[in-house]
């Protein structure tokens, strides 16, 4: 089964109120499935392999001068393995202390061999890595704050 044909099937599991959808052509079988209430991505368009993980920094301390802001936090849409980089010995997508724009790539969580690109909703700060690259994610699970 071809990869165009894959993100087809993402794009009508996305614009249908499925939570699951299998496919079978051949020797090919593709299951595709979102947890109900969950978001969905947009169609995966990198691969990514096992990548090393790369460390988590602490939390930006609050000045005492700076007016305190909500933080925002993102979180996974669904559950897999996260990867921060987009491949092996290549820098992180983002990094704390970064300003971001609304629609920025974050960060790409693995599932089922299909890679769902993790997006900032708003523009802001990074203020917090909340999980190491290379593990593994619940569904609305934080993974990033904002700030």
């Amino acid at each position: 089964m071809d990869s165009e044909r894959i993100k087809g099937l993402i794009d009508l599991l996305a614009e249908s109120d499925l939570l699951e959808l299998s496919l079978t052509e051949g020797d090919s079988t593709v299951r595709l499935f979102r947890q109900a209430g969950a978001e969905q991505a947009s169609t995966p368009s990198l691969a990514v392999p096992q990548e090393q993980p790369v460390p988590v920094a602490p939390e930006a301390a609050a000045r005492a001068d700076t007016p305190a802001v909500a933080a925002l936090e993102v979180k996974a849409s669904l559950y897999g393995v996260l990867h921060l980089t987009p491949a092996v010995g290549e820098p992180p997508f983002v990094t704390v202390g970064e300003q971001v724009e609304a629609g920025q790539t974050l960060a790409i969580i693995e599932a089922m061999k299909m890679f769902h690109p993790v997006k900032a909703k708003s523009a802001g700060r990074i203020s917090a890595i909340l999980v190491q690259g290379g593990a593994e994610v619940e569904a609305g699970q934080p993974l990033f704050r904002l700030g």
